[in-house]
C-alpha cells in the first residue's frame, strides 16, 4: 500500500514525463526506512527500482530547497564514481534531460535505479566472508576522492538533531503527548538522563580530537547498505555520500588491530584512527536516539514503523551505556 501523500497516478505520470518510462506495473515495496520505494515494470518488460525521497528530513538540510540540493549533489557524486570505474556503485538512471533526479511536488524528489536481479540484502551484520571484500570496495572508494570531490557534499560530524535531545532532557518533568510511545520514551530518557548528558560531552571531546586528523575522503556514510547478486557486492543508498574522515565508513567494520584494518592500510596507506572510530560509534547511537525522540515527541501512531523506532531507541540507548560508561 502506497504511503499517504504520494499519489501513484502522479508518480506514474512523472516517470513517463522525466524518464520516458511507461509503467505497466508499479508495485510499492515496504523496504528501507524513511524514503519510499517501488518496483516498476515498464511496457517493454524491463524492471526498475524507484525511490521517492522526502526533502524535509533534518539531515538533508533545512527545508525542501536545501534537501533537494543535498540529494542532487549526492546523486551527481555517485554518478561520477560509477563513471570512474567503481562498478559496485549503484548510480541513478538519468532523466531524459540528463539529470540524476527529478522534483516531485514541493517536498519530494524521484530517483530511478537499475533493478538488480536476484539481489540479497546484507543489511545489518555483514557476514565474515564479506567483510574483507567490503573493505576492498571502501578502499577503492576512498582512493577515488580526486575524481568525485568536486561534486560531493561535505559531511561534518556535528549532531544535526542535537536540539531534539537537549529539548527532551530539559522537558522530562512534563508529559509528552505525541502518541503511544511518547510517555515510554520520556521514562526511558529520564532513567538515563545524566548518562545521556555525559555522552554528549564525551562526544564533543572526541569530535575536537577528530578535527585534528585527516585528510577527508569520499565516504559512503552507511556502507552496511550492501546487496549481493551473482557473487558480486553492490553498495546502494548513496544519498549519504560525502567528504569526511574515512572512519565514517569503517567504524562498524574494522577495529584498529583487526585483519580489516590491516587490509585497509595495505590498500590506502592510511591507518585507522581509534579516536575517530570511537567518535563515529557514539555519533551513530546518539543520532539514532535523537531521530527516534523527534518522532515520539511529535504526533504518531502505533504501527510497524513506530514499533521499529522504539526498538532502535532502546537498543541504541543500551549501546550508548557501553560506549560511554
Amino acid at each position: 500500500m502506497a504511503p499517504d501523500g504520494i499519489d501513484e497516478h502522479e508518480l506514474s505520470a512523472a516517470l513517463l514525463d522525466h524518464w520516458g518510462l511507461a509503467p505497466a506495473r508499479l508495485g510499492y515495496l515496504p523496504v528501507g526506512f524513511g524514503d519510499h520505494h517501488w518496483e516498476l515494470t515498464d511496457a517493454a518488460g524491463r524492471r526498475w527500482f524507484v525511490t521517492v525521497a522526502g526533502l524535509t528530513r533534518g539531515w538533508r538540510g533545512i527545508g525542501p530547497a536545501a534537501g533537494y540540493a543535498d540529494l542532487r549533489a549526492a546523486m551527481d557524486t555517485v554518478t561520477v564514481l560509477a563513471g570512474a570505474g567503481l562498478e559496485f556503485a549503484v548510480a541513478p538512471v538519468p532523466t531524459s534531460g540528463g539529470q540524476a533526479l527529478a522534483r516531485f511536488g514541493s517536498e519530494h524528489a524521484i530517483t530511478v535505479f537499475p533493478y538488480i536481479d536476484g539481489a540479497e540484502d546484507l543489511a545489518g551484520e555483514i557476514p565474515e566472508r564479506e567483510r574483507l571484500a567490503l573493505i576492498d570496495m571502501l578502499a577503492r572508494l576512498h582512493n577515488a576522492t580526486p575524481q568525485a570531490s568536486r561534486t560531493a557534499p561535505i559531511r561534518r560530524p556535528e549532531l544535526a538533531a542535537r536540539p531534539v535531545l537537549e529539548a527532551a532532557l530539559a522537558q522530562l518533568h512534563q508529559p509528552w503527548n505525541g502518541g503511544p510511545y511518547s510517555e515510554p520514551a520520556r521514562q526511558l530518557v529520564a532513567r538515563h538522563a545524566a548518562h545521556l548528558g555525559r555522552a554528549l560531552a564525551r562526544f564533543d571531546e572526541l569530535a575536537r580530537q577528530a578535527a585534528r586528523s585527516g585528510p577527508s575522503v569520499i565516504t559512503h556514510g552507511e556502507p552496511h547498505n550492501v546487496l549481493r547478486s551473482a557473487g558480486r557486492l553492490y553498495l546502494i543508498d548513496w544519498d549519504t555520500v560525502g567528504l569526511a574522515l574515512p572512519e565514517r565508513d569503517l567504524w562498524a567494520l574494522a577495529d584498529a588491530d583487526s585483519r580489516e584494518a590491516d587490509r585497509y592500510a595495505e590498500l590506502t596507506g592510511r591507518q585507522i584512527n581509534t579516536t575517530v572510530v570511537r567518535m563515529h560509534r557514539m555519533r551513530w547511537s546518539l543520532e539514532e536516539i535523537m531521530l527516534s525522540l523527534r518522532e515520539f515527541r511529535s504526533s504518531h501512531e502505533h504501527n510497524e514503523d513506530t514499533q521499529l523506532t522504539w526498538e532502535v531507541l532502546t537498543e541504541e540507548t543500551a549501546n550508548l551505556l557501553q560506549l560511554a560508561p
